[in-house]
C-alpha cells in the first residue's frame, strides 16, 4: 500500500443510533502553538503532518492532522495501548467502497502540549492506517479556535476567533461546509467546475473518474497504484503530470494526482465532489481555517 487517499474516512455514519459526543475544550482559552512532524516515506517524500498527542493520559502516540477526517481515530494496537476497547460499528463513507472498517468506543481526553480536549469521539480502525502513524487527529477538533496551519513551518497556531468574520478581501474564500468537512469550489486544468475536499491527510492528490474524463486528463490500466482508503485497499491510477486546481485566484499544482472513485463521498454529501485536494498541494503553503464563520485561506510561501 503507498499512503493514504483519505487517512481514514470523509464521513463516518454510526450503525446505532447512539448521540454523538461533543468535544469541550478543557484548557483556558488563548493561544496555543502546537508543533508538527513530518510523515515521511523510506525514500524521504514527506506526505502529510503529525502532533504528539496523549489519550487519556496514555503514552504518546503519532497522530495525523486532518482536515479530511471527522473524527479522531486509532488503530487496534495504538487503541490496546490506552486501554479503549471497540463497541458499535461505524459505517465509513470515503475513497472506494463504504466499509464497517472501524468501531465506536467510549469518548475520551486528548493531550496534544498544553491543550486539553475533553469527550472526544474515538474510532478504532481494524486495520493499519499510515506507516509510522498510530492515529488521526481532525483538524476540527480544534473548530473552537481560528487556525492556522503553517504547512512548511510545521506548526498548528491556534487563536480565540475575532468579534467580526474575516474581511473577504484579506485572501479568504467560502467553503461549502458538511459535517465538519470543508469543500472548495475548484476548476479543474480549466475546463471542469466541481468542489475539491480539502483533505491535509491525503498525501496524493485526487481527481474523480468523470472529471479526469471531462478535463481530458487520460489513464490507462497500467497506470494503477495502490491506495490506502477509509475501506482499506482502494484502487486508484495515476494522471501525468501538468494537472491544475484553480481555486479563487490561485492556482494549485496537483501534481502527483491519481484517479480515485468519489462517487459515494457524493452520495453521501449529495453533491458532486470532483477531487480532493491533498497535502502536496499544500505543502508550501499556510491554510487558515475558520470554521465558525466557514472560510478558508490559503497563501503561498
Amino acid at each position: 500500500m503507498i499512503g493514504a487517499i483519505l487517512a481514514v474516512a470523509a464521513a463516518a455514519i454510526a450503525a446505532d443510533s447512539s448521540p454523538a459526543s461533543v468535544p469541550k475544550l478543557a484548557s483556558p482559552p488563548g493561544h496555543y502553538s502546537l508543533k508538527l512532524n513530518a510523515v515521511q516515506t523510506p525514500e524521504s517524500q514527506t506526505q502529510g503532518l503529525y502532533c504528539k498527542a496523549r489519550i487519556d493520559g496514555g503514552p504518546v502516540l503519532r497522530m495525523l492532522l486532518d482536515s479530511g477526517a471527522q473524527h479522531v481515530v486509532l488503530d487496534r494496537r495504538s487503541a490496546a495501548k490506552v486501554g479503549r476497547t471497540a463497541g458499535p460499528a461505524i459505517e465509513l463513507v470515503g475513497a472506494g467502497a463504504a466499509s464497517t472498517a472501524c468501531k465506536r468506543t467510549a469518548p475520551a481526553r486528548v493531550q496534544i502540549g498544553d491543550l486539553m480536549v475533553e469527550n472526544c469521539p474515538i474510532l478504532v480502525a481494524e486495520g493499519h492506517i499510515m506507516d509510522g502513524i498510530d492515529g488521526v487527529i481532525p483538524m476540527s477538533l480544534f473548530a473552537g479556535f481560528l487556525l492556522r496551519l503553517n504547512v512548511p513551518g510545521k506548526v498548528l497556531e491556534l487563536d480565540a476567533y475575532p468579534a467580526e468574520p474575516p474581511d473577504p478581501g484579506d485572501g479568504y474564500l467560502g467553503a461549502r461546509a458538511d459535517n465538519r468537512l470543508f469543500f472548495l469550489r475548484t476548476v479543474l486544468n480549466d475546463r471542469e467546475a466541481g468542489y475539491v475536499l480539502l483533505d491535509t491527510g491525503a498525501s496524493y492528490n485526487a481527481v474523480s473518474p468523470e472529471a479526469a474524463r471531462a478535463s481530458r486528463r487520460y489513464w490507462s490500466p497500467a497506470d494503477s497504484i495502490s491506495l490506502l482508503g477509509s475501506a482499506g485497499g482502494v484502487a486508484g491510477y495515476t494522471l501525468p503530470p501538468g494537472v491544475r486546481f484553480r481555486i479563487g485566484s490561485r492556482v494549485f499544482s496537483a501534481d502527483p494526482a491519481v484517479v480515485v472513485d468519489l462517487s459515494d463521498i457524493s452520495r453521501h454529501h449529495r453533491f458532486e465532489i470532483t477531487g480532493i485536494l491533498g497535502y502536496p498541494a499544500l505543502r508550501n503553503s499556510i491554510v487558515t481555517l475558520d470554521y465558525r464563520d466557514s472560510l478558508v485561506r490559503i497563501e503561498g510561501k
